[in-house]
């Protein structure tokens, strides 16, 4: 299965209040969209992530967060990418990061992540 999600913003505190995310916290956030992605996405999967997957969250915390999560994951970057540059993050991680992608798709099946 593909999948394609963007804007998950992980480790970015002020988006819970900006976007009404019904979470108390950044922990509480991180954990549950981490166990909501498990419960839709296998190990087999292909998911696209559209930019903006982690906010302010460093090289080490990327890395924590990609390793939990099932699938294989191809990053287009957003403007909120600031990890790449940590020499502590594992590019490998990811099957591909890109800056920009054009996509096509006939069959596309959306989950919601909360």
């Amino acid at each position: 299965m593909k999948y394609f999600i963007a804007d998950l913003h992980l480790y970015h505190e002020n988006v819970i209040r900006f976007c009404e995310r019904p979470f108390a916290n950044v922990e509480e956030m991180n954990d549950t969209l981490i166990h909501n992605w498990n419960q839709v996405v296998t190990p087999k999967d292909d998911v696209y992530i559209l930019g903006d997957f982690i906010v302010r969250g460093s090289g080490e915390e990327a890395n924590k967060i990609l390793q939990q999560l099932n699938g294989k994951k191809y990053l287009i970057k957003g403007n909120h990418e600031h990890y790449l540059k940590d020499p502590e993050f594992d590019a490998s991680l990811f099957e591909s990061i890109k800056d920009y992608s054009e996509m096509a798709s006939c069959r596309i099946k959306l989950a919601t992540l909360r």
